[in-house]
């Protein structure tokens, strides 16, 4: 019984010890001092064992607090690489630590010529001598001591049945630790001898790793040690793996040193995920570096030029780099898949924050090449993105205000079509940068590292700040929070006008003014243009004007600075198309065709302008060719690259957003819908109608929205289930993943565009007076999305042909109730309010139509009341209260605007004529958004006349609406290019 005990005891003092100070709790000497207590008290002839222990334990935590004092922890080793790895720190004379460890190691190495030493004690004394020789500074004297010992030599698991096995994996733990001692030695000798010593701390590090394969490399004994398991053993054999990795590739190479890497990468598997994290998140960066060298370049290390794609570019613009043609092979995606999921684990179950001092160097490096790999897999799938979204939001928690993550957390964002979302960590990314600008300084071109932290050059905070100004105007429609982001890019460099006060109180923060290249400041001058024009369109009349020019000023300084830039081009002439200089504009547009002649909307736009002068038959011809291209290039492009040649004729490499696959059939179908406009007025409704099959098709072989097209009629409770409703609760943008967020948008866009589809057809079949299919088409659009004032319009339009001008004014304020400032409701019904002989309103119900434009149950309300006189025909009542069974309401979020005030003037005063109420709407809509319309100044004209306003007046309103019909498209220039 008394030797069981003293067996126990002995093993439990060799586990205490293979645990290391770092195993244990906050007081650690209580756990050891217990055990050795027990150990002599069953074992009172091993004095010489336990002197030793204890000396082994008051050396670790001597080393422990001085690398406390010094600041050395795993966070120290973030800017290692190959050519440069931290060392230990040496402890200096005259403190009171170096005078311990030195008066320790005496006490050991007196200890060691003792002749009743056992073999793990030899051992012992021998690690922690070479341990305390190489912290006091002694390289030499370690690395020869441990030589000398021959305890490399040995092999502890040969040792016999007569231990325990805790003594034995202690032992071995000895053995690796003076490996990679002599390893650490040999190292910071090798600063100035010579790389031959290198090689020999290399070999130290292989023995160390071979003792650990032997010990714990077998399956048994693994299984039970992948569950966040750390001990002495694994503390130093990591030390021997991460740097024997560094070497491996400094002396012998990448190829080797990934192998070594695949190495380390088998044993992290045992280690809990906030085990030397630094270290592994290098490796992980190396890796990936190494990965993406591998797909850009030969095995030689030539960069790889494969045979120019066939491309119909003539630009010689390049923004950045381009992805590699080919595919990457199966092998390539697998690595780069389980290198994700690999960071992914870990990122999971880390919940530490860094020190506010910690370099974030690493994990920046590591984000940069896994952006870089998700480039060269497939950057084109939206999809892919989301994993490294998830990954960059993992590295926010493990880094220090790191601008390098939040830039590429910004670009991986709108990569995965979560726009809102890249939107706001966009601000966050401003804030952080410019702060960090007024303290240090603004690096231009190149990056700059303060206190361990990169700092974005100028250069990059532009580049990304005019990615979210293209997403937030272009597909977000945020054309105001644009605006700020443009003025605050030009007043960085200096450009923006003295009279741009108004977002003074948006640009707190003095920054210094730099000066850039022409390239970029064309890119900054587009921006500001681009967002310029987009709020003159918004602007009051006094101001439109003089903002509209200042914005195509804008427009061609860019369009001067960089000619290479279809996309300035192409700006300009829809700017200057907008102001009906269509002249000029065609000058433009076509000038970007010839730069990019894969562009659809530069087709489309050129289509139009031949359209707006007339030339129908011409804007047709062309239409039809640019479909046909269109057709060919992507046919071709579907093709397996035969000889090397891969085609890639749909792709517009010179600009600086390239439409994706998806936005590019977007821009496909729009031109087939002014195609089949066109169609219309050259050969008849007829002919139209036949075409929109063909236009249906192309949408969708296109598209996978889940909705009806020809052929698939659905019933509405079916269509309509998936369809967010005017009252309910919307999705909040900000709380859905990437992937909820991309499929928000897109299926919004899609529906938008289907929606329009089946809007034109409905006109179209109403041209023909087929009201019958002319309804079935609006019951369609209505499905997609029932609180679309465009919908209300179309069904008010279909009124009126039915002999329902009652009904119809309900459906145009139920359009107003849904748009309060929408151009073609308030137009239809001042056209109608301009005949009130032809309908019989009663005033005292004008109450309720004004409470559809704030009520959260605006289609209760008009069931309730009717809007029309008891003396209309039954049919027209029953068609009225039918029509709002169509769950048509109020948005909560959308308020009664004061611009179109008057159009609901009868809920303060019921006595307000019909003329009255369409002057207001006339008046609104030429003033803001419908200044551009001819019908809406022609009313206007006929109002003046009806309303006996002098002839000076009417005649202005009738050249105005001239003047805009005769620069008028078939299709309203915003509209059919999908622009802001």
């Amino acid at each position: 019984m008394k030797a069981s005990k003293a067996r126990h005891y002995t093993q439990q003092l060799y586990s205490t010890r293979l645990k290391g100070v770092f195993g244990h709790s906050d007081h650690p000497d209580d756990e050891f001092n217990e055990a050795l207590r027990k150990f002599l008290k069953h074992n009172p002839t091993s004095n010489v064992t336990a002197q030793i222990a204890r000396e082994e334990w008051t050396l670790h935590l001597d080393v422990l607090k001085f690398f406390e004092q010094e600041g050395y922890r795993d966070a120290s080793h973030a800017n290692d690489t190959p050519e440069q790895i931290v060392l230990p720190p040496i402890m200096q004379e005259g403190s009171k630590l170096t005078e311990d460890l030195r008066a320790a190691v005496e006490r050991l190495s007196v200890a060691e010529q003792q002749q009743e030493l056992s073999i793990t004690d030899v051992a012992t004394t021998t690690a922690m001598r070479g341990l305390g020789l190489f912290m006091l500074g002694f390289d030499e004297d370690a690395a020869r001591m441990i030589h000398h010992s021959r305890i490399l030599d040995s092999d502890p698991t040969g040792l016999g049945s007569d231990l325990c096995s805790s003594q034995i994996e202690y032992h071995a733990s000895q053995v690796i630790l003076a490996a990679v001692v002599r390893g650490l030695a040999l190292e910071r000798i090798a600063i100035h001898r010579g790389d031959r010593h290198l090689r020999t701390a290399l070999d130290s590090y292989s023995r160390a790793i071979a003792l650990h394969d032997r010990l714990r490399g077998n399956d048994a004994r693994r299984g039970g040690l992948t569950n966040g398991f750390v001990d002495e053993i694994e503390r130093w054999i990591e030390i021997a793996l991460y740097r024997r990795v560094l070497l491996t590739m400094r002396l012998q190479g990448n190829q080797q040193g990934i192998e070594a890497l695949r190495i380390y990468q088998a044993k992290e598997q045992r280690w809990p995920s906030t085990f030397r994290m630094p270290q592994r998140n290098l490796l992980r960066s190396i890796q990936a570096t190494q990965l993406n060298q591998a797909r850009t370049s030969a095995p030689n290390g030539v960069a790889v030029k494969s045979p120019g794609p066939a491309i119909r570019t003539t630009s010689k613009r390049r923004v950045r780099p381009e992805p590699p043609v080919d595919k990457p092979t199966s092998a390539w995606t697998q690595e780069f898949q389980r290198m994700k999921q690999a960071a992914i684990r870990t990122l999971e179950q880390t919940a530490s924050f860094p020190r506010a001092d910690d370099s974030n160097a690493n994990v920046d490096q590591l984000a940069n090449q896994l952006v870089l790999s998700w480039r060269l897999d497939d950057e084109s799938d939206a999809a892919s993105a989301d994993e490294v979204v998830d990954l960059l939001y993992g590295m926010t928690r493990i880094t220090y205000r790191s601008q390098t993550i939040l830039r590429q957390l910004v670009w991986m964002l709108v990569a995965a079509d979560a726009l809102e979302e890249a939107s706001q960590v966009a601000n966050k990314y401003a804030l952080l940068v410019e702060s960090t600008w007024q303290a240090v300084g603004v690096p231009i071109n190149q990056n700059k590292v303060h206190e361990g932290r990169t700092i974005d050059s100028a250069l990059e905070y532009i580049e990304t700040i005019l990615q979210v100004i293209y997403v937030e105007i272009h597909k977000m429609g945020h054309v105001k929070r644009a605006h700020t982001r443009a003025n605050r890019l030009m007043k960085l460099v200096g450009r923006l006008p003295a009279n741009h006060n108004a977002d003074k109180e948006h640009m707190e923060g003095t920054l210094p003014t730099i000066e850039v290249s022409s390239e970029w400041l064309a890119r900054i001058m587009r921006a500001a243009g681009t967002t310029a024009f987009a709020m003159a369109c918004n602007a009051l009349p006094s101001r439109r004007s003089d903002s509209q020019r200042e914005a195509i000023a804008f427009l061609r300084e860019a369009s001067q600075l960089d000619a290479e830039a279809a996309e300035s081009h192409y700006a300009l002439a829809l700017a200057l198309a907008q102001t009906q200089q269509c002249k000029e504009a065609l000058i433009s547009a076509r000038y970007a065709l010839e730069l990019e002649p894969s562009s659809i909307d530069t087709w489309h736009l050129i289509v139009l302008l031949l359209s707006a002068s007339q030339d129908y038959q011409g804007a047709l011809q062309l239409a039809e060719a640019a479909l046909s291209q269109a057709d060919s290039d992507e046919a071709a492009d579907a093709k397996i690259p035969m000889n090397g040649m891969p085609s890639r004729l749909t792709h517009l490499v010179s600009y600086d957003y390239p439409p994706s696959a998806w936005e590019r059939g977007a821009s496909y179908v729009r031109l087939f819908s002014t195609y089949n406009l066109l169609i219309e007025v050259t050969d008849g409704v007829q002919a139209a109608l036949e075409n929109q099959f063909e236009l249906f098709e192309a949408f969708r072989s296109r598209f996978s929205v889940t909705t009806s097209v020809p052929g698939q009629r659905r019933s509405r409770d079916v269509a309509t289930d998936s369809v967010p409703r005017l009252n309910g609760n919307p999705v909040d943008e900000l709380t859905a993943t990437p992937a909820e967020a991309r499929q928000a948008y897109r299926s919004q866009t899609e529906r938008c565009l289907l929606q329009s589809l089946w809007l034109m057809s409905a006109a179209s079949f109403r041209r023909v007076n087929d009201l019958e299919q002319s309804r079935d088409a609006i019951h369609e659009a209505e499905n997609l999305n029932p609180v679309d004032p465009n919908v209300w319009v179309q069904l008010a339009l279909w009124c009126v042909d039915a002999q329902k001008p009652g009904a119809a004014v309900t459906c145009l304020y139920k359009a107003l109730a849904c748009e309060t400032d929408h151009v073609p409701a308030s137009l239809h019904l001042a056209r109608l309010l301009l005949r009130p002989e032809a309908l019989h309103l009663r005033a005292s119900h004008a109450d309720s139509i004004a409470a559809v434009a704030t009520a959260q149950n605006g289609a209760e309300s008009l069931l309730n009341q009717s809007l029309l006189d008891e003396g209309i025909e039954s049919d027209l009542v029953a068609e009225a209260r039918k029509s709002t069974t169509l769950s048509l309401g109020a948005d909560e979020q959308t308020a009664a605007s004061e611009n179109v005030a008057p159009a609901f003037a009868w809920k303060q005063n019921p006595t307000l004529a019909p003329l009255s109420v369409a002057e207001g709407l006339l008046r609104t809509a030429t003033l803001y958004r419908g200044y551009d319309s001819p019908e809406a100044w022609h009313l206007l004209a006929q109002l003046s006349k009806q309303t006996g306003q002098p002839i000076k007046i009417q005649s202005k309103h009738l050249q105005t609406a001239l003047k805009l019909q005769q620069a008028r498209p078939v299709r309203p220039w915003r509209t059919a290019l999908a622009w802001p």
